[in-house]
């Protein structure tokens, strides 16, 4: 089983989604955090489970799609994992997302 580890920055990005979100509806807030924790919880039996990233096309570097939102993580090894940054699928790739 491999460790998930949520970085920093993707915690802060986690949070601003669920405020902006709670803005209009709690509830889809709740709904919304809920999956995107729930799609990384997965990653500890199975740190693959996410395709490569089509703008990186590196094996390590992988994303989940949760709703609208783009989980970045990055696969270290056989016993970590590394959640990298949450963001809305319209923003324009940033490669500073995959920095730890």
């Amino acid at each position: 089983m491999a460790e998930v580890i949520w970085t920093h920055k993707a915690a802060e990005q986690l949070e601003q989604v669920r405020a902006f979100i709670a803005a209009d509806s709690r509830a889809q807030a709740r709904r919304v955090v809920r999956l995107i924790v729930q799609q990384t919880r997965q990653l500890r039996a199975h740190p693959r489970t996410g395709r490569m990233i089509p703008e990186v096309m590196q094996d390590q570097y992988r994303e989940l799609l949760a709703f609208s939102y783009r989980i970045f993580y990055k696969v270290e090894g056989a016993d970590e994992v590394r959640v990298l940054a949450v963001v809305h699928g319209r923003r324009s790739f940033d490669p500073h997302w995959l920095e730890q």
